[in-house]
């Protein structure tokens, strides 16, 4: 093995193990907050949650479309989220957060220039919030989201796959994945069951994309056990539908396990429209994931 690559392994072990054991141990079994104990909770299993996460996606479907998939069902996701508390009074929290979400791709490439099984940095997707969070009791929660959105094919998934202005002039001609949105959200937490359910609709007066958005979804967890390993393991579930998609549900679930600073170790299943890219409305889809999910905030 070359140094270049014992350097990025031990790196990445570093980071892991940073990650999962170096920081305070404030919520100990609660995957629903973070170790910071935002004002609103994570939902948890929601593909677009501004949280972090490094993810190992094998593609199922069949009928996902060629020009994504063609070869190596592989999809690998690396989100960045990055949170900052501006303002707190009584019950009122103001925060704002940036995620960036990277995909890559593995595919057979068969152009003159390119052949072989290569990789792809094949979509970015950015995130610009503003949360006004509210407590309204022990176990109910408000949050009043504003954000933009943008989406971007990328650049070496672009040269490797000749998709430009000539060869796709349709594709270019606007960008339904560019737009703001106000959302709202209501979550109920307890010791063994988190919930919650929200809506969304895009403000952006130009964009033509269909506004509305619906997602519910909930978290089972602390199951009363002498293990101390199943008292950390937790179960769950997200449903999207959007207008821009008729509708068509979008699910994600699984089981996961909350190490002490719940950061946590998911294995999910995820079925419908990709959850990100300018491609997600033609693009419908189903994985397994292995998924590792870390907390960033200031």
């Amino acid at each position: 093995m070359s140094t270049t690559k014992k350097t990025f392994l031990f790196y990445c072990f570093s980071v892991c193990y940073f990650f999962c054991f170096a920081q305070k141990n404030n919520n100990i079994y609660e995957p629903f907050l973070s170790q910071k104990d935002r004002s609103f909770p994570f939902l948890v299993f929601s593909p677009t949650d501004n949280n972090s996460v490094f993810t190992i996606k094998p593609n199922l479907a069949k009928t996902a479309s060629g020009f994504q998939f063609n070869s190596y069902k592989v999809l690998v996701n690396l989100k960045v989220n990055v949170f900052k508390k501006l303002y707190t009074k009584g019950n009122f929290q103001l925060a704002v957060s940036g995620l960036i979400d990277n995909q890559f791709v593995f595919r057979e490439e068969r152009s003159e220039r390119f052949s072989g099984i290569t990789h792809s940095l094949f979509n970015t997707d950015y995130f610009l919030y503003l949360h006004n969070d509210f407590v309204l009791n022990e176990h109910n929660f408000l949050r009043i989201n504003l954000f933009h959105r943008s989406s971007h094919l990328g650049d070496d998934f672009l040269l490797k796959n000749e998709f430009t202005t000539i060869t796709n002039p349709d594709y270019w001609a606007n960008d339904p994945s560019n737009y703001e949105t106000i959302e709202v959200l209501y979550a109920f937490n307890t010791k063994n069951i988190g919930v919650y359910t929200g809506v969304s609709y895009i403000i952006r007066t130009d964009s033509n994309r269909k506004k509305l958005t619906l997602q519910t979804g909930g978290v089972f967890k602390n199951f009363r056990s002498q293990s101390k390993f199943w008292q950390r393991v937790f179960i769950g579930y997200d449903v999207r539908f959007l207008e821009n998609n008729n509708f068509n549900a979008d699910f994600n679930g699984g089981i996961g396990y909350a190490f002490r600073n719940n950061n946590s170790l998911r294995l999910e299943y995820y079925n419908g429209h990709l959850p990100y890219s300018r491609l997600e409305r033609e693009v419908k889809t189903s994985w397994v994931s292995l998924a590792y999910y870390y907390n960033l905030e200031l």
